[in-house]
């Protein structure tokens, strides 16, 4: 084959990409946040890990930062020791009140399912003192394609004000009557400091259907280890008793979001094309016999296209670093052996200028901001053994639960509600 070849295959890759029907781009979902969606649930796989591109994007339970609706000072209020497993779903019969948005892309219907197990366990280290570690496994599903992750969440707390509030206690974990009608009487407030740190990551994510990325459409794409991991500082205020409290925070959190190695499949006229992107060039490599305009190409012949040709740099569009600043405010109330638990919470994102600058470039927009919501039913089998069903709602996908499905790509995707209920049980001993 000649060299003159060469150029002619990346002029062609670059443009006859970019001409893909018009109807094979609006099915490509975005790449993202996500549990998959494809990593953020709700609407494509897209959101799955960044979906590859457009497969980066997930799911889990709880608001802003993993379990932050239940963040207080006097933790050891409902036992010394805790022990929490849950499953966590959402799919068309568990959406009974719509939670999931509408994807324009099929016909309005709302997508992407998710599946999920979760455990958790704290403990008092010593008196002011406790330590608490989760761990997830998510599957999200969105139409043909999957994705799965494992996040984790490890944290540290020190009560720096105010006592254990342990007076009524032992009633209220007994479902005395006598403790539920004190309330908050004669409770102070308790002021506490938390460390945590916490993450997200998948082996290998991989889009089987076509994906658009800044105008170009792949066969398939894959990408290799997307990760977050995240450093998170709280100040935790609680006023109340173990039978009815409520609680505040504010803080600061500091997190990375990365990828090993973006890959995937793309046809250019009828040669096929093994393709990597690099941070500053994308090398293709033909993976069968054709014939283009400079005579018949041979298999395994490479091409290199910078990727300004491409309008498309894959690190300042998938990998960022970024500043989180977050505030929330939860309940709880006890009535004999039933209780009711709810939360608020509301993060601030700023992930540099050239993630915002590459979102406006690809995707048209940028959330900078998601509220979330949570809301938790539980009743007391025996004074150790409790069972709860759980509702956890974000206005903007899982953009700050898993942050690795929030990109330049997926950001699109990303402007949609999702939810998941959880189903479990909690000891205390």
């Amino acid at each position: 084959m000649s060299r003159r070849g060469v150029p002619a295959i990346a002029r062609a890759f670059v443009t006859a990409i970019a001409r893909a029907p018009a109807a094979t781009l609006a099915r490509a979902p975005t790449l993202a946040r996500a549990p998959a969606r494809g990593f953020a649930p709700a609407r494509g796989f897209a959101s799955a890990c960044a979906a590859a591109f457009a497969l980066c994007g997930a799911a889990v339970p709880a608001s802003a930062a993993p379990f932050d609706y239940t963040l207080t000072a006097r933790p050891e209020q409902a036992g010394a020791r805790q022990l929490e497993a849950g499953v966590d779903a959402m799919n068309d019969t568990l959406d009974v009140f719509d939670v999931r948005g509408s994807d324009p892309d099929y016909a309005g219907t709302n997508v992407g399912d998710y599946r999920g197990a979760h455990l958790r366990a704290g403990f008092a280290l010593a008196e002011r003192w406790w330590v608490d570690a989760a761990l997830w496994r998510r599957k999200i599903e969105y139409r043909a394609d999957s994705g799965s992750l494992t996040s984790w969440h490890l944290a540290v707390q020190y009560r720096f004000a105010g006592d254990a509030g342990v007076a009524g206690d032992a009633r209220a974990r007994a479902g005395s009557p006598e403790s539920s009608a004190n309330g908050f009487a004669g409770a102070g407030t308790a002021w506490a400091l938390r460390a945590s740190a916490w993450g997200n990551r998948s082996g290998t994510l991989t889009k089987g259907s076509p994906t658009t990325l800044a105008g170009y459409t792949m066969d398939t794409v894959t990408v290799d280890s997307p990760r977050d991991l995240q450093w998170q500082f709280d100040l935790i205020a609680t006023r109340g008793a173990a039978d009815a409290s409520l609680s505040g925070f504010v803080g600061v959190q500091r997190g990375k979001v990365d990828y090993s190695r973006l890959s995937g499949t793309a046809t250019a006229g009828t040669c096929p094309y093994a393709v990597a992107f690099g941070d500053s060039t994308t090398v293709l490599t033909q993976t069968a016999d054709c014939t283009g305009s400079g005579g018949t190409l041979a298999a395994g012949t490479k091409v290199t296209v910078d990727n300004s040709a491409l309008g498309l740099n894959p690190r300042d569009a998938l990998a960022y670093t970024a500043t989180v600043l977050r505030a929330g405010v939860n309940g709880y109330r006890r009535w004999g052996p039933w209780h009711l638990r709810g939360g608020l919470a509301y993060e601030h994102f700023d992930r540099g200028d050239a993630l915002e600058d590459a979102a406006q470039s690809l995707s048209g927009t940028y959330q900078s901001g998601n509220l979330s919501a949570a809301l938790e039913l539980g009743y007391r089998f025996t004074p150790a053994l409790t069972g709860f069903v759980r509702g956890t709602a974000w206005q903007y996908q899982l953009m700050g639960e898993v942050p690795f499905l929030y990109n330049a790509v997926t950001a699109r995707r990303s402007d949609r509600r999702y939810g998941i209920v959880s189903f479990g049980v909690s000891a205390s001993f």
